[in-house]
């Protein structure tokens, strides 16, 4: 729900165009921050504690957003939320490797995925419905700053609750064996996530603008736009790992569905239909969000579970250093050029999908993840040296 309405919010507060792209981008240059913590504060401490942790400078930076108007300190605010959230999701996602036989992790990422994606559908409907009667409540217009915080601080208080379940989580024990090829994997991976992050960041971020923008629809119908695709990626979600990847191969199954995602962006791009627009948006979710599960298993499988944190934090930082410039060169694009900037920022994202699928295709065709059994033999290695060590 806060993310539902972060941008309008902006917008409310007088902050458009390149502005409202910078204050995107600060977000997902909090990352970078937050991964200096992911990677060398986090790793062997309890996986369950840093995510509280992470949730309150989420915490922070949302009520920043919620009292503060001056352009730099929501600015810091931006990046405290994209700081705490990497915090606690390079540490989740690691909990959740970490808890899953290496077979299942797919599948299992899988259902993570559309368990999430469906509560952005119910997230999104919901967003859209409570802008009328909390507006009529606090007697002021849906569009106003007032009423979109309102909003955006219930949006936060649900978040907040997300802190209930993971007091519940037990620890899994992670042994501190490493590979020593952090390093050379981590490069090629990192290009990979370069790419798709810069066009990521060029419209995804934007999707809710866009419907408003380009279709002039209200929050009601943006959010069961929303809702729409985030219930198509579900269905993708739950089965690129179990049917696609279980055939082919994760990484041929991954670059190639990428790669077939792009033609419907295009016709995103391209359509004054908004029927036809959501339809489109909903296949590329479908699409997208079915090897986002293949190719996060994929990598984490890749480094031992000592290094799945730091790892996992690494990639996401230069995913989100790329998706800060791309949403800061998107907002000048859009206020430059209006609505007709969507246009041109779909096309950044289909020819960077394009490129990213090329890459995936040529450095990790025929690789086999071995991070669990470069784990093993480590620990095996530690208990019983030889004389060679």
């Amino acid at each position: 729900m806060t993310a539902f309405y972060l941008n309008f919010l902006y917008r409310a507060l007088g902050y458009d165009g390149l502005a409202l792209g910078a204050l995107v981008g600060a977000q997902a240059l909090g990352v970078a921050f937050g991964v200096l913590i992911a990677r060398f504060a986090a790793p062997g401490r309890s996986r369950k504690l840093v995510i509280i942790a992470g949730g309150v400078i989420v915490g922070a930076g949302v009520v920043g957003l919620l009292t503060l108007d001056a352009y730099p300190l929501l600015m810091v605010s931006s990046a405290l939320v994209g700081l705490g959230g990497i915090v606690a999701t390079s540490s989740g996602v690691a909990l959740l490797a970490d808890a899953t036989e290496a077979g299942a992790r797919s599948s299992r990422f899988g259902q993570q995925i559309a368990l999430g994606t469906m509560a952005a559908f119910t997230a999104s409907v919901l967003a859209g419905a409570l802008a009328a009667p909390v507006a009529a409540v606090l007697g002021a217009r849906q569009d106003d700053a007032l009423t979109l915080r309102a909003l955006v601080a219930l949006g936060g208080i649900v978040g907040a609750s997300s802190a209930i379940p993971v007091l519940l989580i037990r620890d899994v024990a992670v042994s501190r064996a490493t590979s020593g090829r952090l390093g050379r994997l981590i490069a090629r991976f990192a290009l990979v996530e370069m790419v798709f992050g810069f066009g990521a960041g060029s419209f995804i971020p934007f999707i809710n603008l866009f419907f408003a923008d380009r279709f002039a629809l209200d929050f009601r119908a943006i959010g069961v736009a929303l809702g729409t695709i985030a219930v198509a990626g579900s269905l993708g979600a739950l089965v690129h790992g179990r049917i696609v990847a279980s055939r082919i191969g994760p990484v041929p199954a991954v670059a190639a569905v990428v790669a077939a995602s792009t033609p419907f962006a295009l016709v995103a791009a391209l359509t004054g239909n908004v029927v036809v627009a959501v339809a489109a948006l909903a296949v590329r979710a479908m699409f997208m969000y079915g090897t986002q599960a293949t190719w996060s298993a994929y990598q984490l499988s890749s480094f031992t579970p000592a290094e799945r944190a730091a790892a996992n934090a690494s990639l996401a930082l230069v995913w989100n250093v790329a998706a800060a410039l791309a949403s800061s060169a998107s907002g000048a694009i859009r206020g430059a050029l209006g609505p007709a900037g969507f246009t041109v920022n779909l096309v950044v994202l289909i020819a960077c999908y394009l490129a990213a699928a090329a890459l995936q295709f040529m450095l990790f065709r025929g690789r086999e993840p071995k991070g669990d059994v470069v784990a093993v033999d480590a620990e095996l290695r530690a208990a019983w040296p030889t004389n060679a060590d």
